[in-house]
């Protein structure tokens, strides 16, 4: 695979991402997809790998440092870590969101097409050698995660966390609205992985692990129809791994996969279908409100030097740009908070009545509970 088509993918989408929108209500919308922000009463422990928030931080800086700083990336880098912090009080995570506007979003697509490719740092020069360190390791570790991303994108072998199987662009100078909302999917899929690095779940099947939640989806049952020999669908996060720099072999997993547990704490088959469908509904809201909300702005353009100049000028496009990032960040944001949830319920029907009380929070506009 050449280098080309990936660079013109990787500018592309944090610019159309980001470009030609205003007016969306970005911070109160996240706080209404993000469930349960009252602590569950259980005697079930906490997961085991609950991310430590001194260790999100380091890592968002990281993402921010490799993307380089902007409200923009802010957004999307702590919606995912305030979905990701159940020590945090509902009025805490609230203050770490963002309102995005038309000027924030046109100006971050007017910077990024000199500023993305570049793998300069811009970490403070008063920070000590020590901590230059440790965020260069770690802007090395995300940008082996984002690789890994694009590429099995491009080459038409991407899968998301929800068995979403995205089908490879069309390299060429026509970029379709399948192409857009693709490559912005999986850019923020790599933001909250290597942020929060939750769990997939398995068990044992006849023709090799099935993973979970994605072995719900239409894609895993049409791939098991098309060829009953085939082996389960796998997400693109399974097979990731990274290297420190200078080290050798095959690295470490992004991720860890956990069997699910048949009942009580952690996480049951019916839970991982609730994560899925807490998951689905908040992205299904978020992409709604977006479609709605950038029904209205007018299109954009964007230069790719040697690539020549992709012009993006209806309504539609641009649609399909806002509703992509808000689903995808909703989407994560929710299911990350209602897997530390779910772990810590050990009856099913509990977790029936949470995922109801999730489903009539989102018809209503909550208060300020914290």
């Amino acid at each position: 695979m050449s280098r080309s088509p990936i660079r013109v993918w990787w500018t592309l989408v944090l610019t159309l991402a980001c470009a030609g929108c205003g007016g969306i209500p970005t911070r109160q919308l996240i706080r209404e997809v993000m469930p349960f922000t009252r602590e569950v009463a259980s005697t079930c422990p906490q997961p085991p790998d609950s991310p430590a928030e001194a260790r999100l931080r380091e890592r968002a800086r990281a993402v921010v440092a490799r993307l380089h700083e902007h409200k923009v990336v802010d957004f999307v880098v702590d919606a995912i870590h305030a979905g990701a912090s159940p020590s945090l009080s509902a009025r805490e995570r609230f203050a770490m969101l963002h309102d995005l506007n038309a000027s924030l979003l046109k100006d971050f697509g007017r910077r990024i097409q000199e500023r993305f490719l570049r793998h300069d740092l811009q970490e403070p020069s008063t920070d000590s050698a020590e901590t230059r360190a440790r965020l260069a390791a770690d802007v090395h570790e995300f940008n082996q995660v984002l690789v890994a991303y694009v590429s099995a994108y491009v080459d038409g072998k991407y899968v998301d966390r929800f068995g979403t199987i995205l089908p490879a662009p069309a390299i060429s100078r026509t970029i379709g609205n399948t192409e857009i909302a693709g490559v912005v999917s999986v850019i923020i899929d790599a933001v909250g992985d290597y942020l929060v690095r939750g769990p997939v779940w398995t068990e044992k099947g006849d023709k090799g692990p099935l993973y979970y939640p994605a072995s719900f989806s239409k894609d895993a049952a049409d791939l098991a129809l098309k060829d009953p020999k085939a082996p389960p669908l796998e997400p693109t996060v399974v097979g990731v791994r990274i290297k420190a720099p200078g080290q050798g072999g095959e690295g470490s997993p992004l991720i860890q996969t956990v069997p699910l547990v048949a009942e009580g704490c952690g996480i049951t088959k019916d839970k991982a279908r609730a994560i899925e469908y807490v998951g689905q509904t908040a992205a299904l809201k978020a992409s709604m409100v977006g479609g709605i909300t950038g029904g209205s702005f007018g299109g954009f353009g964007a230069s790719f030097g040697a690539f020549g100049k992709v012009s993006v000028g209806d309504n539609q496009t641009v649609q399909v740009v806002i509703k992509t990032v808000l689903g995808k960040v909703a989407e994560r944001v929710a299911a990350d908070a209602a897997y530390r949830v779910f772990y810590r319920v050990p009856e099913k029907a509990q977790l029936a009545e949470l995922v109801q009380k999730y489903l009539d929070l989102l018809e209503t506009q909550p208060g300020d509970a914290g």
